[in-house]
């Protein structure tokens, strides 16, 4: 099945069914659910938190005292809570994607929350700001509801930080703002949306939780931040993350001239702190 024809099936999905904001993954039936929650325990994904505001959602650290996640996670909150590290960080300055117009299928669903207090103990996602995002691995993570492929997401299974790697293989219409990856099912019995139908061995779908998550690339030995979770999608009669269903994810690369309107260039945080050590290590040597 092509994307174009699958985007016809999911914007009709849209219509009929519905449609639900993400917010923890579901994964494999036949895979232990501590390689999930050991994968999003890596360093590489540290700068992923839970946020909480108008919806209880994700965030991912992009500046020392910025949080970027969805949109529609702010829902119209004047204050919120960042949990990042064992620490909960407040904000009360929220920015939206002046472009966001409550539609995950037209892209755009970004916010910026500014902390009150940095956090120093955690290094931000570095930011990915090229085009080759179609067809690589990524690694979706965040917080909340998990299950199984065959069942659907359990709210009564609690919220835990989980990540899971799909191949980025599809689109609903808008392939400049919005990419999504499909659920294969390893018992071959759910419909193929995207691109091949076998699922790599973390395959999983984001769930009620993980909007405002991060999807991560790798490139080289660095992960690089390519996306924020956006929403889920259904081929079936509920978005409820079986098989099959469909997550979506705003590219950052949609989203970078914005966030550089409202704060410095993340990435430069990185090279500002190698630097002034880099220089204090000097003076230091000068002594």
């Amino acid at each position: 099945m092509t994307s174009s024809r699958l985007s016809c099936l999911l914007i009709g999905a849209f219509v009929w069914l519905g449609i639900q904001n993400s917010e923890a993954s579901t994964i494999r039936d036949d895979v232990a659910d501590t390689n999930y929650t050991a994968l999003a325990a890596l360093n590489d994904f540290a700068s992923v938190g839970s946020f909480a505001a108008g919806l209880s959602g994700s965030g991912i650290l992009i500046a020392p005292d910025w949080v970027l996640t969805a949109a529609h996670v702010f829902s119209g909150a004047t204050s919120g809570t960042f949990t990042i590290g064992g620490t909960t960080y407040t904000s009360s300055q929220f920015f939206t994607d002046p472009s966001w117009t409550g539609n995950v299928y037209a892209g755009h669903d970004f916010g910026l929350a500014h902390l009150n207090s940095s956090v120093a103990a955690i290094p931000p996602a570095m930011l990915y700001t090229g085009t080759s995002e179609l067809n690589q691995i990524g690694t979706f993570v965040g917080y909340g509801f998990t299950g199984n492929g065959l069942t659907g997401y359990n709210a009564g299974l609690g919220i835990q930080k989980r990540a899971f790697q799909n191949v980025i293989d599809g689109n609903f219409g808008l392939p400049l703002l919005v990419y999504a990856s499909d659920f294969d099912d390893p018992h071959g019995v759910a419909a193929n949306g995207f691109g091949s139908a076998t699922p790599l061995g973390l395959e999983g779908c984001v769930t009620p939780g993980d909007s405002g998550g991060g999807v991560f690339i790798q490139q080289g030995s660095q992960y690089f931040l390519a996306g924020v979770i956006s929403t889920i999608a259904n081929l079936d009669s509920s978005p409820n993350g079986s098989y099959s269903d469909a997550t979506g994810f705003g590219r950052i690369y949609a989203a970078t001239s914005w966030i550089n309107s409202v704060i410095p260039e993340p990435s430069s945080y990185a090279m500002l702190l190698t630097a002034g050590a880099l220089l204090l290590g000097l003076r230091r040597s000068r002594k």
